[in-house]
């Protein structure tokens, strides 16, 4: 999941105490971040620069080159830069969504459209928002995000946050950073980040058969298969909830039934678990509170990728053409889109 900041020269236009404060906080944060970029290259011939943080940069460009060059994704000059923000997440994404409804509450913003949720450079502005929301009866839900994307407007840095995943993880997230700097659509999360997930996943299965590391493309695709048992069991629960928030009965009733309802997914959970051989991918995730807020954000992000998929096998597998037929369809009408992608979820 990511974070889409645009050029803020809106803010002498922005009405109320409240838009203001929150595009000045994302302005020096942006800022923050570019004013400490150091060129990679540096970085790795530093004598002062750790092993680990070296070895993670040089497999940060080879992913780059290979991107660039085999996929012909726009890389440019993103991620040519390296920042230490010293932090374990670089931004912090708050959902909300009412108690009863499975709608996601909606920001806007110039020129990125409408998304799912505002983001913070400081933990605790996400915080006092989500407070806000507690206090009017939303169901609230605050994610770490390790990356984001300006959408070309900047030259990306690689951030430290980066570097704490997996060798795997971390050229997925590259993959998928990269995808929404090839196509964007304002307004419309469920394209965007379905289509970045899509190329995510097969450009990594192409870069990891293609060099020779096929046991970590096997985990890496036994890891998704079981992301997809978890995602069904949620969207199952979902649909549940959905009737029942259209439901006549009362709110004390609704209110137990919805309760209900999260334990057993938690139950299902459980049951998935035990066939894991001891993987406990969404162990923390299942831990935590659960409601409204955090179902819509993990759901939302994933409903168009089995779409995508099937139009990229009809594009036999060529990444570039691919991009191409999705670039496309970003242009087409909102309705239009849902259903070219639907016809594909059928099949």
């Amino acid at each position: 999941m990511a974070l889409h900041l645009t050029p803020l020269v809106f803010l002498s236009i922005l009405p109320g105490c409240s838009s203001l404060t929150f595009y000045t906080q994302a302005f020096i944060g942006q800022a923050s971040l570019l004013m400490h970029r150091k060129d990679i290259n540096q970085i790795i011939a530093d004598s002062v620069t750790d092993e680990t943080t070296r070895n993670k940069l040089q497999l940060v460009k080879q992913i780059l080159d290979y991107a660039e060059n085999e996929l012909n994704l726009p890389v440019d000059n993103s991620y040519s830069t390296y920042v230490a923000t010293g932090r374990p997440y670089v931004v912090w994404n708050v959902f909300a969504a009412p108690e009863f409804s499975l709608e996601m509450k909606s920001f806007c913003y110039p020129i990125a459209g409408c998304v799912s949720y505002r983001g913070y450079f400081q933990q605790n502005a996400a915080t006092e928002l989500a407070a806000e929301f507690n206090r009017d009866g939303y169901d609230v839900y605050i994610g770490g995000v390790a990356a984001y994307s300006t959408l070309g407007w900047f030259s990306d840095p690689v951030l430290d946050t980066f570097l704490t995943r997996s060798d795997v993880n971390l050229a997925a997230l590259l993959f998928h950073e990269l995808a929404h700097r090839a196509v964007y659509v304002s307004g419309d999360s469920q394209f965007n980040e379905s289509f970045a997930t899509s190329l995510e996943e097969n450009s990594l299965k192409r870069w990891l058969t293609g060099s020779g590391q096929e046991q970590a493309y096997r985990d890496y695709v036994d890891a998704r298969k079981r992301r997809v048992q978890v995602l069904d069991i949620i969207r199952e629960t979902v649909k549940s909830l959905d009737l029942l928030y259209s439901s006549d009965v009362t709110i004390t009733e609704m209110r137990g039934r919805k309760r209900d309802l999260i334990d057993e997914l938690r139950v299902l959970y459980q049951k998935l678990q035990t066939s894991w051989n001891g993987k406990e991918d969404f162990q923390r995730w299942m831990h935590g509170e659960i409601n409204n807020a955090k179902l819509g954000a993990i759901t939302e992000y994933n409903v168009w990728v089995p779409a995508f998929n099937v139009l990229l096998s009809e594009k036999d597998g060529d990444i570039s053409r691919f991009v191409k037929a999705v670039e496309a369809i970003s242009k087409l009408r909102k309705p239009d889109r849902d259903e070219f992608l639907n016809v594909r979820l059928q099949q």
